[in-house]
């Protein structure tokens, strides 16, 4: 019966609840212990054994049931209970491994290991209570353990017991002797409690102690600072650098200080020379440049010279950081220094190249410029570290498209799609350009094959949409195709003029020369007079209207605006539409 009672006791030992197992524990305490026969000693020492073996080896379902027949064997067994603990919070099973080893604890309670981790598990389900019970009795029965002290004080903290946690701050102080880090939390609290004048004095402590260190006098200003108290901030911040003259710290301290007291001109001043500290790490500093990098500081443009020194002290400081000629990169393009920008990018990939963000903002960046030489060069050498990234092989295959290498284009295109894994929109990109250069190489089967993959990803790419449409016009097949693509690509952008001029082509190729002209003409107004192609068409479509006056009268502006179509000196010889 014995045997039964704890199988089943253990069986329900993750789910039960904290009291009954604590009331069943007991009462077997207040029981006289049986000593355990040899026998029972082999056998619990067989199951114990296989337990850890099993526990080690991963197999944490097969471990518990070894513990759980050393409870069979013995029920008060403390370090079974805290195996099973452990198994259970493996299982993230917090409550019940706190239930388990609370047993431990009322069995064995002079064992700190229980103790701790029972700490630690009351914090994890939110018994703050019940963790600083546990810690009380660490700290009587481990006065030496300063850890537990420190414990306690965090814990008193988070219940806001503040008075409870001064004091046990203090307690500690007296074992260790002033520490910087036991004074600062006794400043949060104090300043918790609206008590500045003793978060002051905590502060003054330390500097009586240690004199000579510069960052407790900025302790002590941002504390005058807090105060409003400015005169006695600037005494503060000032003494740091009587310390030490090139203190980065002090500086920013300063800088901030003139911030609030509205103060530009010294605020530029010690900023920059907080920048120009050596010493300071790079960290710090893009910490404090963010704000200019997001815009929010000296709004409506103003300043903006003596902010680009801040990052330009930054990237002769730090001129080994490829970080801080990024920063130097990202303000300049911000404020439309495209040119310098992209200086900044490669002075950042010379330092360092394996960082692909780098890379792709440069990409983004040559795009804008079009500056598609370089981009086709510099994305072959940043393939070589990153060959399978979809990205850099897009942007590859886009700059052989631009410099008229659809052959390698083709390779990229098709090398980088592969490895396009749950990013429809890139794949959808892919699938464009792959449309486009087929084209351009004259496999059409390719290419809109390519089209009807992309369009599958997103029925609006409104690119994709006018492409495809055009290509089938100027194949002249699947013309009905071609004008509902046209159709639903005006739909969602009915002013883009080299949008309209494709819908007024494909009705053209159907014959509706009236509608087309309706068409072209909302092109031409809407910015395709400055497209030579566009008024060549106007010219046609005009001609099929028999208004071979006004076609021709387009066709010689076209070909005065550059057009160099071999059929255009036909048509305005000939005075007639000819087929290209």
């Amino acid at each position: 019966m014995k045997y039964l009672y704890i199988l089943v006791l253990v069986a329900f030992l993750f789910s039960c609840k904290s009291a009954k197992i604590v009331n069943d524990v007991d009462s077997r305490l207040n029981r006289t212990i049986p000593v355990l026969s040899s026998q029972d000693k082999r056998k619990f020492d067989y199951f114990f054994y296989e337990g850890q073996r099993f526990k080690m080896n991963g197999n944490l379902g097969k471990a518990k049931n070894y513990f759980i027949e050393c409870l069979k064997i013995d029920s008060l067994s403390a370090v079974s209970y805290f195996e099973l603990a452990n198994i259970a919070i493996a299982a993230q099973n917090y409550q019940g491994a706190q239930d388990l080893l609370a047993n431990s604890v009322r069995i064995s309670p002079n064992n700190k290991w229980y103790q701790i981790l029972l700490g630690d598990l009351y914090q994890q389900n939110k018994e703050i209570d019940k963790a600083i019970y546990t810690y009380n009795n660490l700290v009587k029965n481990f006065p030496d353990s300063d850890e537990f002290i420190y414990v306690l004080a965090q814990l008193y903290t988070q219940n806001k017991e503040f008075d409870k946690a001064i004091e046990t701050y203090n307690k500690l102080e007296a074992n260790i002797g002033l520490n910087e880090v036991i004074t600062l939390e006794k400043e949060r609290i104090l300043l918790e409690l609206g008590k500045e004048s003793l978060a002051i004095k905590e502060i003054n402590n330390l500097i009586e102690d240690n004199p000579y260190e510069p960052r407790y006098y900025g302790f002590l200003g941002d504390l005058y600072l807090y105060n409003k108290d400015f005169k006695k901030a600037e005494e503060s911040y000032k003494k740091i650098l009587e310390i030490d003259s090139k203190n980065g710290l002090g500086y920013f301290s300063l800088a901030n200080l003139s911030i609030k007291q509205k103060d530009t001109v010294n605020f530029i001043n010690y900023f920059k020379k907080g920048i120009e500290d050596s010493n300071l790490a790079i960290d710090i500093k893009l910490q404090r440049l963010m704000p200019f990098l997001l815009g929010r500081e000296f709004k409506n443009g103003s300043h903006e010279a003596e902010i680009l020194d801040f990052f330009k002290a930054c990237t002769l400081t730090h001129n080994d950081d490829a970080r801080s000629h990024i920063y130097y990169a990202n303000f300049l393009k911000n404020k439309n220094k495209k040119a310098e920008a992209l200086e900044s990018y490669k002075n950042a990939i010379a330092i360092d190249n394996e960082n692909i963000s780098y890379w792709q903002d440069m990409f983004f960046l040559q795009i804008e410029l079009s500056k598609f030489e370089e981009l086709y060069t510099d994305s072959k050498d940043a393939l070589i570290i990153f060959p399978d990234e979809p990205l850099l092989n897009l942007f590859n295959g886009m700059a052989a498209m631009q410099l008229n290498k659809p052959n390698k284009a083709v390779v990229s295109l098709e090398h980088g799609i592969k490895f396009v894994k749950e990013n429809n929109n890139l794949k959808g990109q892919f699938y464009a350009y792959l449309g486009d250069v087929y084209y351009t190489l004259n496999k059409y089967n390719e290419s809109f094959k390519s089209y009807d993959n992309a369009l599958s990803l997103n029925e609006n790419n409104v690119i994709v949409l006018n492409n495809y449409s055009y290509y089938l016009s100027l194949q002249n097949v699947n013309l009905e195709k071609a004008e509902k693509m046209i159709s639903k690509c005006i739909e969602l952008e009915s002013d883009n003029y080299t949008y309209l001029d494709t819908y007024a082509w494909v009705l053209f190729k159907r014959g509706r020369y009236f509608e087309a002209k309706y068409i072209i003409e909302r092109a031409i107004d809407s910015g395709g007079s400055e497209s030579d192609v566009i008024v060549e068409h106007y010219g046609d479509i005009l001609f099929k209207n028999n208004d071979i006056d006004g076609a021709v009268k387009q066709w010689k502006l076209s070909l005065e605006m550059g057009n160099k179509s071999e059929t255009l000196p036909l048509k305005i010889e000939q005075k007639r539409y000819v087929e290209e």
